[in-house]
């Protein structure tokens, strides 16, 4: 039978993994969360003993770390875990030694107190977790985090000092014959220093988001412009046309009145289909982009699409309905957009049709935005396409759609579907309403 100590660290060791995995947002397949669990919990269990150290807890970071890094997506931000449920699990342990001495309760060496001390750390280590993943949630929707190098530098060195110095504490309070006095000083300075820390990081995380709230509202002022300016310009183009129909109409008139055919066939040849081909160009599909209601998008679209034609891209916009609020962050949708428009024109260049089509379809539940372009087909599957650095434009140069694919793991509302349509290469975003 196994002895209290050893139950201990065997329910302990799913602390750290359970903490891991309820505050990691990311789209994670559950096969790959239950082998984190198990694997970061047979690593603790290896690595901690009943005489636990902080030389031991230095060791199961790098261990711990490894898994997190393979199993969660292969994402360096989640590399932050580790250390960081390290110093949740802690404060949960404190917490509920602190309501033990409020209390008076002495759990004593009995299995089953020991069992229901253990039950309730669990249960504080969820608490906080939840909290902790609802505030991660809520928090990403002001700033994008993973935009922000500065932030992940910030939140990186705040939790290794904090562990750091909870670890130094430890070891000085454990070799040290020190009083119970100078033990709660060094409690006290470590939550101090926890308190500290994140006021500075709320304060870089502030100062980041009014920069990239000042840097957007230029792009967006910028990108308005300009498709102001090319509506204004195509409006002007349309006017003049207007002013030569009638003379179009009289001369198509007198070839009818003196009945000659072979004079009405060249000339609307020569004169009236080289005018539908200009109507008809992408250029005058980009009213429709006045039925998407958000500025940002707007902005952007109009000036990809402006230099997608610019560059001699022939341009299909076809919007059906006026299209409200999407149930994505801006800045996001604008990223996923502008990589897949970016990567169309780059690939419809390469072909003789040079075609891109955007369509946005809108019932009730969805908004389905579709991308798609001529492509000339390499040998490349869909599945590799969408890997890091993997591309069909070169060596290092894979990295848009791979960047897609993170950014839409955080978004459990939209499916992505890409497909190749004989000579089209075709991406659909069905974007669900929250």
């Amino acid at each position: 039978m196994l002895d209290p100590y050893t139950i201990e660290i065997i329910l302990a060791s799913f602390w750290m993994p359970i903490s891991i995995n309820i505050i990691w947002t990311k789209k994670v397949g559950l096969k790959n969360r239950l082998l984190s669990i198990i694997l970061m919990s047979l690593e603790y269990c290896a690595i901690i003993t009943k005489e636990c150290s902080e030389k031991q807890s230095i060791y199961l970071f790098p261990a711990m770390a490894i898994v997190v890094f393979f199993c969660l997506g292969r994402d360096i931000l989640s590399l932050i875990l580790v250390p960081g449920t390290y110093v949740l699990c802690v404060f949960s342990n404190y917490v509920i030694g602190l309501l033990l001495d409020l209390f008076h309760l002495d759990v004593g060496t009995a299995l089953h107190m020991r069992l229901l001390l253990l039950l309730s750390v669990t249960a504080v280590i969820i608490s906080i977790s939840l909290f902790v993943r609802k505030a991660t949630i809520n928090y990403s929707k002001r700033i994008n985090i993973r935009e922000s190098k500065k932030l992940q530098w910030t939140i990186a060195v705040i939790i290794s000092i904090v562990t750091l110095i909870y670890l130094y504490i430890g070891w000085q309070i454990r070799n040290y014959d020190i009083d119970d006095r100078t033990a709660n000083v060094y409690v006290f300075i470590y939550y101090a220093s926890v308190f500290v820390f994140a006021l500075l990081f709320f304060a870089v995380s502030r100062a980041e988001l009014k920069s990239k709230i000042a840097q957007r509202e230029e792009e967006n002022k910028r990108n308005l412009l300009e498709y102001t300016a090319q509506i204004e310009n195509m409006y002007e183009e349309l006017r003049a046309f207007k002013h030569d129909y009638s003379n179009m109409l009289l001369t198509l008139s007198g070839f009818i009145d003196s009945d000659d055919m072979e004079g009405l066939r060249g000339y609307y040849q020569k004169s009236i289909l080289p005018t539908n081909e200009k109507i008809n160009k992408g250029n005058y599909h980009l009213h429709k982009l006045s039925k998407i209601q958000d500025p940002a998008i707007k902005g952007m679209l109009s000036a990809k699409f402006i230099n997608a034609i610019n560059q001699g891209v022939d341009l299909f916009v076809d919007i059906m309905d006026a299209v409200p609020d999407i149930s994505m962050k801006v800045l996001d949708l604008t990223r996923v957009l502008g990589i897949y428009i970016d990567n169309a024109v780059e690939a419809a260049l390469e072909t003789d049709d040079k075609e891109v089509k955007f369509n946005v379809i809108r019932d009730s539940n969805a908004v389905v935005i579709v991308v798609a372009n001529s492509y000339i087909n390499k040998g490349i599957s869909i599945k590799d396409v969408e890997k890091h650095s993997v591309s069909t434009k070169g060596e290092g140069r894979g990295i848009g759609l791979s960047n897609v694919r993170q950014i839409l793991s955080e978004y459990p509302n939209v499916n992505k579907i890409t497909e190749m349509k004989d000579k089209y290469f075709v991406q659909t975003l069905v974007i669900e309403n929250a």
